[in-house]
């Protein structure tokens, strides 16, 4: 799995995790259709074609680019994105923390049962859940 694969499916599973009720059926069809790694690139357009689920993705996708940029060797940027400073911080730390834990195989062994469930976004729930407890995080 490429990196920006990993990150595109950690952006969604946290995206879902962060809904606040079940999908439409149209939506939890189109997720359960998904095989994963090899429709990763699918997810986006699933993403987008929800309003809530694109929302909290693009959200999600938002925070996974500011540590990635904070990771990077390059010199401070000029100017500072207030945007991204002011996103939550307990999401960025678990963030950080999966992206530091879980690798590929353990991401994908993670994703499978989510999308072939029949509520993606409790199974999601769940699943972080134990991951957050897991780590000895507080749960956002």
């Amino acid at each position: 799995m490429k990196p920006i694969e990993a990150s595109e499916l950690k952006a969604f599973i946290f995206a879902l995790y962060q809904l606040d009720s079940p999908l439409p059926e149209t939506v939890q069809a189109q997720i359960n259709k998904i095989n994963i790694p090899a429709d990763i690139s699918k997810l986006y357009d699933i993403a987008k074609s929800y309003s809530p689920l694109a929302t909290s993705y693009e959200n999600v996708w938002q925070s996974l680019d500011a540590i990635s940029k904070q990771r990077s060797k390059g010199p401070l940027p000029a100017k500072i994105d207030r945007v991204a400073e002011q996103q939550s911080t307990e999401i960025n730390n678990i963030l950080v923390a999966i992206d530091e834990q879980l690798d590929d195989q353990s991401l994908t062994e993670i994703a499978r049962p989510i999308f072939q469930a029949s509520d993606s976004v409790t199974v999601a729930k769940n699943t972080w859940a134990i991951i957050i407890r897991s780590l000895q995080m507080p749960m956002p």
